[in-house]
């Protein structure tokens, strides 16, 4: 299966469950984040076999609509863009930033203040390897795994872990990212 067609089927299943949406759940998010790069080529680091890997530190912002309800599990749509740096590993720093939209399920669960999601997303990603002044930019999937943890009414508490991968011509590293940070419920 290409890289079109499945992006193409995720349109095609987001538009579907839209038309199916009565009861929206809309959330804003910040979160502090670190981004781990790892494979052939990476880091000034990298082994003689080409194998390396890279850490940045950064931000993550994002929005997210649970349009679909079914029972206690909501489904819907998730956008995010990131940005992470770090200058003290080489003369250029490392860099990662991207942006990532797909599908999210979520559970809500009654009179318990948690909610765990998982996102499958798509997008494009950039990096510099930790070599070099530029970004590489390249086609990205990455699947999150979180939980936001309700403190004040529409006011959660959120961690996350997201594993994926990049590509580019001849190179595709993998992308791992974690981060903390708070949810806005509207």
């Amino acid at each position: 299966m290409t890289r079109s067609s499945i992006f193409s089927s995720l349109v095609l299943v987001v538009f579907l469950l839209a038309t199916g949406s009565i009861h929206a759940q809309f959330g804003i998010y910040g979160m502090g984040t670190g981004g781990i790069e790892s494979g052939p080529g990476v880091g000034s680091q990298a082994l003689s076999n080409g194998h390396g890997s890279f850490t940045a530190w950064g931000g993550t912002g994002g929005i997210y609509d649970d349009f679909l309800h079914l029972g206690p599990i909501r489904l819907g749509a998730d956008g995010r863009f990131f940005i992470e740096h770090t200058g003290n590993s080489t003369p250029y720093g490392n860099k990662l930033q991207g942006g990532l939209g797909g599908l999210r399920a979520d559970a809500h669960l009654p009179l318990i203040p948690l909610r765990p999601y998982v996102q499958a997303e798509v997008g494009a990603a950039g990096t510099n390897n930790g070599t070099e002044p530029s970004l590489t930019t390249g086609f990205t999937y990455q699947v999150q795994f979180g939980l936001d943890i309700t403190v004040f009414p529409h006011l959660d508490l959120r961690g996350e872990y997201g594993v994926g991968q990049m590509f580019f011509e001849g190179d595709n590293p993998t992308l791992q990212q974690f981060g903390g940070g708070l949810v806005l419920r509207l």
